[in-house]
């Protein structure tokens, strides 16, 4: 290779390097705007008077804002799927119950921004992959959870474990975005979510709980009921008959679960 030809590759090597570190700047911009302000308010003028560059420096790496709001998702959130991998090594399997109460809790920033990743895969084919991680991890969770209490005498010894996460997780997620959205209430949320872990339980068994008073009358239960209703019906995702029958399924597992268990 003549001099002239090494001086060429080198200044190639370099123009790749250069542009990988710009790549980088803004999608570090990128996600700093995100995680402070969120999705929507992301512009890419913001983004650019962070990275320090032009408008249409972020133009020549990134076709669109949403090409960069992509990018920037995809990395955050294979880092924070890391982060909780790493934790559920570190700390072990959790209880069901402590997981339900967690992830259900207003001021778990965590917990919403995975139903948010969740939601945004779902209506976003460029994030379903992102969308099919958060959800594998979460019922593997759950049912390495629901395994657990099985093996403990906690939870019923005929579930099927796979079956159950997947239905306990979607409650989880439905319930958490309902309480972000501000439909219903994180004690309500919780209330359905302990009604639907009853119904795993082993009859007789002891469980944890944080609520140290019962219910003093079926009004509390009522109410319940009819919140369930009222948050079903006016969520403009679900259609109509969609909503009704998913209301009509929840009052009947929530009599079944508040039957007290026969002699």
């Amino acid at each position: 290779m003549t001099q002239e030809q090494e001086a060429s590759s080198r200044r190639r090597d370099l123009d790749v390097t250069v542009a990988s570190q710009r790549r980088r700047q803004i999608i570090a911009a990128a996600r700093e705007c995100i995680t402070e302000e969120g999705v929507e308010k992301l512009t890419l003028r913001k983004v650019g008077d962070r990275a320090g560059v032009s408008h249409a420096t972020i133009a020549y790496y990134f076709h669109s804002r949403r090409e960069l709001i992509d990018s920037a998702l995809v990395e955050m959130s294979a880092d924070f799927l890391t982060g909780l991998q790493h934790r559920r090594r570190t700390n072990g399997t959790r209880d069901l119950y402590d997981l339900l109460v967690d992830f259900l809790d207003p001021e778990n920033a965590s917990a919403r921004y995975i139903v948010q990743m969740i939601d945004a895969g779902l209506h976003d084919p460029e994030l379903r992959r992102i969308h099919d991680d958060f959800i594998r991890y979460g019922r593997e969770s759950i049912e390495h959870s629901i395994a657990t209490g099985i093996a403990r005498g906690e939870l019923r010894d005929d579930l099927d474990a796979p079956a159950a996460a997947a239905i306990f997780h979607s409650l989880l997620v439905w319930w958490q975005s309902e309480v972000a959205a501000g439909t219903a209430t994180a004690a309500q949320a919780r209330e359905i979510a302990e009604l639907a872990l009853a119904l795993l339980r082993q009859p007789g068994a002891a469980v944890s709980t944080a609520s140290t008073t019962e219910p003093e009358e079926d009004t509390e239960a009522l109410s319940t009921v009819e919140a369930v209703e009222k948050a079903l019906s006016t969520d403009t995702r679900l259609p109509v008959k969609s909503a009704e029958t998913l209301t009509a399924v929840f009052r009947s597992l929530y009599e079944l679960a508040a039957e007290p268990p026969s002699a």
